[in-house]
């Protein structure tokens, strides 16, 4: 009996060591990135990206449904630098979105995701092109040492399908003709 117990404490130790091993050389950082192409000037575009309220509307609507209890507060101002997008809930944990500064229509935001202090960055880019204008959404940040590098591939998934989907949301709202 003693001889199993060991057996089972060496295995225990063994494999906490390898998954810490492990844990020590993959990356601890994650970058996303959705693009699309809207039919519908920049300069119509702009005002519904630089407010986290228009959000409701084509980009954390889905977090509303992935999360019934979810409670969401603004502060700041209504839009631009300054502009702050606060939620917690049961399933969405709770986050903060602040806009750092807009500049040649790109909006940069830092976020703070179940931390009260900054752990990641991004922006939404608009271009003008031949066929509308591009959207581009990147977002990038860092987790915690060891543990968070198992969780990067699956935030990097995340986050783009997200991306992807309010991205999907703002072309449909935003190409709608207006009544």
């Amino acid at each position: 009996m003693k001889k199993a117990i060991s057996v089972f404490a060496i295995g225990i130790v063994s494999i906490s060591l390898l998954t810490l091993v492990i844990g020590l050389f993959l990356p601890d950082h994650w970058e996303a990135e959705s693009t699309a192409i809207i039919d519908a000037p920049a300069d119509q575009l702009l005002p519904r990206v630089n407010s986290f309220k228009e959000w409701e509307s084509w980009a954390t609507f889905e977090m509303r449904k992935a999360d019934p209890s979810l409670e969401v507060t603004y502060s700041g101002p209504d839009s631009g630098k300054g502009a702050t997008f606060s939620w917690t809930g049961e399933r969405m944990g709770t986050g903060r979105l602040t806009i750092t500064k807009v500049e040649e229509r790109t909006v940069y935001y830092e976020s703070a995701i179940q931390s009260e202090t900054p752990n990641g960055q991004g922006w939404i880019k608009l271009e003008h092109t031949s066929e509308g204008t591009r959207v581009t959404w990147h977002d990038e940040g860092k987790l915690p040492p060891v543990y968070g590098g198992y969780f990067a591939a699956t935030i990097e998934q995340n986050l783009k399908t997200q991306f992807s989907a309010a991205l999907a949301k703002l072309k449909e709202t935003s190409e709608q003709p207006e009544d």
